[in-house]
């Protein structure tokens, strides 16, 4: 396909002012309200940004998604696939690519339900991705050398380790860390978290050693506010619906605001490191250990390795045990001893 790009003028039949007017509201400040969690109205928002940059040449607004709006279904399709074109000659990973090619059908549909354009996205397919080809991680060994390294005679310390037990003991992803709330955790051992893609926060049981290490996690918390002068209290810094994290930062810029996911990965970067894994340890790599592991301990309970993970595809799991059998290698040696 041809990725030289049109004249904007070509592009965009540009409304008259009527046309431009039916949309009295800004309609992607409208639909990334309605977007699942933070962290996908801000991959949405970028990549909303990213195509009217790379397209138009033009920052995002809302004269400008009204006028892409306003397009005929193939005129709308032409555009999006050429867009596509652009990002894959910028090498961009083909997982970066389908986040904004879905982001951008995602918006068509939500503005064709508030009737503001008449046509879909549905011929423009995203790119094939062998997810999860990749789960290895590390040993169980060097996960219990990284639960060595924080100090837990400090409030940092403290709430860090906390954070690794729940990587580890219930295989969660940063972001759903990240969104918990005080109210979340049930000193009985449960907690409420709200799972990739999900609306609705969802009850998971934790580990006796989990529930003691995030139980330390507020009492030291709240021990460290109260020793502090009342005029120097930093105050918990709650959400707009005013509900107070669970795990917040203690530097001095952000003391009181919400973890974010980036502080999660440093610490993890750098207990691995302290810790002396040889290889690059994230959060996620984390979880595919835990999970690997729970295989290992439980001969392959796809089921129950389900319910830890919450993957809703079976397949999923089937690519982890067969990492972890090493069918591929047992297949290669056995061709080469034959010869």
């Amino acid at each position: 396909m041809n990725s030289m790009r049109i004249p904007v003028s070509k592009l965009i039949p540009v409304p008259n002012s009527t046309e431009v007017a039916r949309s009295s509201s800004d309609l992607v400040a409208d639909f990334l309200r309605v977007r699942i969690s933070a962290n996908t109205r801000r991959n949405y928002g970028k990549a909303i940004s990213d195509f009217c940059r790379r397209t138009y040449d033009r920052e995002v607004s809302e004269r400008l998604m009204t006028q892409f709006l306003s397009l005929h279904q193939s005129e709308a399709v032409y555009q999006v696939l050429q867009y596509r074109q652009l990002l894959i000659e910028a090498k961009l990973a083909p997982s970066t690519i389908n986040v904004r090619l879905s982001a951008l059908k995602s918006f068509v549909d939500y503005a064709r339900q508030v009737e503001q354009c008449s046509f879909n996205l549905a011929d423009v397919n995203c790119l094939k991705v062998e997810s999860y080809s990749d789960t290895t991680g590390i040993a169980v060994a060097g996960f219990k050398e990284m639960l060595q390294i924080p100090d837990r005679s400090t409030i940092k310390g403290i709430r860090d380790y906390a954070i690794l037990r729940l990587l580890w003991d219930n295989a969660l992803r940063r972001n759903e860390i990240c969104s918990l709330d005080v109210s979340d955790f049930d000193r009985s051992g449960r907690l409420s978290i709200l799972g990739k893609g999900k609306i609705q926060k969802s009850q998971v049981d934790l580990s006796p050693a989990t529930t003691i290490a995030i139980s330390q996690w507020l009492a030291a918390k709240d021990n460290y506010r109260s020793s502090e002068p009342q005029s120097c209290r930093t105050p918990i810094v709650g959400e707009p619906d005013g509900h107070a994290p669970l795990f917040t930062s203690l530097d001095r810029r952000s003391k009181g605001h919400r973890l974010d996911g980036s502080t999660i990965y440093r610490l993890v970067r750098e207990f691995s490191a302290a810790a002396g894994i040889d290889k690059i340890v994230s959060p996620h790599r984390i979880r595919h250990s835990a999970i690997t592991a729970y295989l290992d301990a439980s001969d392959g309970n796809i089921r129950a390795a389900q319910s830890l993970s919450r993957h809703a595809n079976l397949n999923t799991l089937n690519r982890y045990d067969d990492n972890r059998h090493k069918y591929q290698a047992q297949a290669t040696n056995a061709l080469a001893d034959l010869v």
